[in-house]
């Protein structure tokens, strides 16, 4: 027999319900005028679903706007900066979880505190920094500058949750004449996979939302990521509603994309790396 739901559950579905509207609807309504003909868009009466398909914003942002080059400065940034940070938290989670040494928990702590830092307070010494190193309007100044935000937060969660493995199956394999690092690689990561790929895409979509280490870092045009060409253009009177929104579209579909087809991983990974560190 079905129970009769509480007015305590009836409340908690209504706010999940409503609080994903209200998350979705400024993501669909951008995407659907991102292909509406612009007359439609400027229309006094206001229409849910295109009448025809125009694909002229989409084309037109991607070509004419330069969206192609920004597009693939975000996706070396974001890939380079998700790779080097989650190698560095990797390494830093499990020597945090396994090893015994002075002062293991205030370093531990340390480096949460360094993650809880404001980043516009980073900001001015890594442009002093970079500026010293020869690294400004860079793709690797503007990787390292974001590696330093991400890396101590991933740090913290593979530190939760490489201390989940269970030891006697690492000393099993040194013992059957494994390395530490061959443990480490044949027994322990694998095992840990949930928890790398949700560090990975955190530290992606870190990087692929990044606008103040950019907007300190990159001049050039040839260099910016697609949250800066997104704030620039903004304030371009030629361009269009259309081509916003396309702009916006463009940015946000494959961090959707990506989140949804790594969603088991990411959910996971992060709740289960939380639990325990």
């Amino acid at each position: 027999m079905l129970r009769k739901p509480t007015p305590g559950v009836l409340f908690a579905y209504a706010t999940v319900i409503a609080t994903t509207f209200a998350v979705l609807f400024p993501i669909v309504w951008m995407v659907l005028t991102a292909i509406k003909p612009t007359a439609e868009i400027y229309s006094p009466q206001a229409s849910w679903i295109p009448a025809t398909i125009d694909w002229s914003h989409l084309r037109g942002a991607w070509l004419e706007k330069n969206f192609s080059v920004y597009f693939l400065n975000s996706l070396i940034v974001s890939t380079a900066t998700a790779v080097f940070s989650t190698v560095v938290a990797i390494l830093g989670g499990y020597a945090l979880s396994r090893f015994e040494f002075k002062g293991k928990q205030v370093l531990g702590a340390f480096v949460l505190v360094i993650y809880l830092v404001p980043v516009i307070l980073l900001a001015l010494p890594f442009y002093l920094l970079l500026s010293k190193l020869s690294l400004l309007d860079t793709r690797l100044g503007l990787i390292l500058a974001v590696a330093t935000y991400a890396v101590p937060f991933s740090v913290w969660v593979l530190k939760g949750y490489f201390a989940q493995v269970p030891p006697e199956i690492e000393e099993a394999a040194i013992v059957d004449g494994a390395s530490r690092i061959g443990a480490l690689w044949r027994v322990v990561l694998p095992v840990a996979l949930p928890g790398i790929v949700a560090t990975f895409l955190f530290c992606f979509i870190l990087a692929w939302d990044d606008y103040l280490f950019g907007l300190i870092i990159i001049n050039s045009d040839s260099m910016r990521t697609l949250p800066l060409a997104v704030g620039l253009l903004a304030a371009d009177y030629s361009v269009t509603d259309g081509q916003m929104m396309a702009m916006g579209t463009i940015t946000t579909i494959p961090i959707i994309f990506l989140y949804l087809f790594f969603q088991r991983y990411f959910i996971s990974g992060l709740t289960s790396g939380s639990v325990k560190g």
